[in-house]
């Protein structure tokens, strides 16, 4: 569970330099990534195995997997909004165009604040605190 948690926190990390490099299609790419390997750390403190395979990236349905821990209404919403960007922040044949340009600095901005309460959000969660 921590390690997840830590490469949650690494791929955040990341995503800000890339951001910072005007680079948003990938910002927001790894930012999916942080907000997944959070969720994942998540489930497995919950002492549940999170799903493989495809279903292992689609963040509505890892949010959903959380019994303990209710994602509070602003966060679901992140999640529902960010999930369906994964593979057209990445690949040409699903953005239907060139990722990077595909995305703008608003929309990496938006997901940079929510993924990061998403991650504070998680992290006080998983403390206890």
């Amino acid at each position: 569970m921590a390690w997840w948690f830590a490469a949650s926190i690494d791929d955040y990390e990341s995503a800000q330099l890339l951001f910072k490099g005007g680079k948003y299609s990938k910002t927001i790419h790894v930012l999916h990534n942080a907000a997944e390997k959070a969720l994942k750390a998540a489930i497995l403190a919950e002492r549940k195995n999170p799903p493989r395979g495809a279903a292992g990236h689609n963040l509505a349905r890892l949010s959903e997997m959380l019994t303990l821990r209710k994602t509070p209404p602003r966060l679901a919403r992140t999640v529902q909004d960010l999930g369906p960007l994964y593979l057209p922040s990445e690949y040409p044949d699903a953005a239907l165009g060139v990722p990077g340009t595909m995305f703008k600095r608003e929309q990496a901005e938006r997901y940079l604040r929510e993924v990061g309460a998403l991650i504070k959000w998680l992290r006080k969660s998983l403390s206890g605190k």
